[in-house]
């Protein structure tokens, strides 16, 4: 597949009500192969998807009749990370096989963003709903029907109570970080994949791999299709690659769609810079 019909499909895919709903019916993991299809077009999505069905098998073999709502979700947690052996990468952090599903699934390492995607797909297969949760600078989970206690993907599947995820994030985000109760709200599908895709595109602009970066914004710019400002991202990527044609387009696209933008006489400037040639 290559990557432009990875996108589209992405889009179509995002098309569900179920994208914008947290306890909606939506094939999370579809969402992350295809963004793992923009980068490498032999993404076996049918095999792995199969696997998933397997892995919840396994899980809900594992699941007693009268389980509580943790014991649901550590029969998954316990499969994922002491069975299967997925685990947090600390080596390398950074490395971007670690927010592809494929390649986390093949290396067992990965970041907390897809670890806990993996604990939300295995349970939904399973019947157990497992709900995303988006703190700053660090990702993890719950039940949906036990909202006093998360867990962290990254960290092997370790419960957390409130206080612990507070600590969780002052470590990941910085001393200075307070824990907000809308922190630890519930994010929905597409809020999953936009911080997958915003995690790559800062990783490859940090690379200054420009030809990855710009296919992530275009991936981004389908999630978020109501986000002007990454078509003006995409320009700027596109400036640096040397790409000015597709960079003023971006440009141009952004001024029509965001006239009130704060920065918009600053990409103004740079627009006239391009069709002028002085860039």
């Amino acid at each position: 597949m290559f990557a432009g019909d990875a996108i589209l499909q992405l889009g179509r895919l995002l098309e569900s009500p179920a994208a914008d709903q947290v306890d909606g019916d939506f094939d999370l993991a579809l969402g992350a192969l295809l963004i793992a299809s923009t980068d490498d077009p032999n993404v076996d999505i049918d095999g792995i998807r199969a696997n998933l069905d397997r892995m919840a098998e396994a899980a809900t073999s594992r699941i007693p009749a009268d389980a509580d709502a943790l014991q649901q979700l550590n029969a998954i947690t316990d499969l994922l990370f002491n069975v299967i052996g997925l685990s947090g990468n600390r080596d390398d952090y950074y490395d971007p096989r670690n927010s592809y599903l494929n390649h986390v699934l093949e290396r067992r390492l990965g970041i907390p963003i897809i670890l806990s995607l993996l604990c939300i797909e295995v349970g939904r297969r399973a019947g157990v709903p497992v709900l995303g949760i988006g703190m700053p600078g660090h990702f993890v989970i719950r039940h949906r029907d036990e909202p006093n206690f998360y867990v962290d993907a990254f960290n092997g599947g370790l419960l957390l109570s409130q206080d612990e995820c507070a600590a969780l994030m002052r470590q990941a985000a910085g001393d200075s970080a307070r824990l907000e109760a809308y922190h630890l709200d519930p994010v929905t599908p597409r809020e999953v994949l936009a911080r997958i895709l915003r995690n790559l595109k800062a990783i490859y602009w940090d690379r200054e791999d420009f030809d990855r970066c710009i296919t992530t914004i275009g991936a981004l710019m389908a999630v978020l299709p109501d986000r002007p400002e990454e078509q003006r991202d995409r320009g700027v990527v596109h400036l640096k690659a040397g790409n000015h044609r597709e960079s003023a387009d971006d440009f141009a696209a952004y001024i029509a769609a965001a006239p009130d933008a704060d920065d918009l006489e600053t990409v103004r400037n740079a627009l006239a810079r391009l069709r002028s040639g002085q860039t």
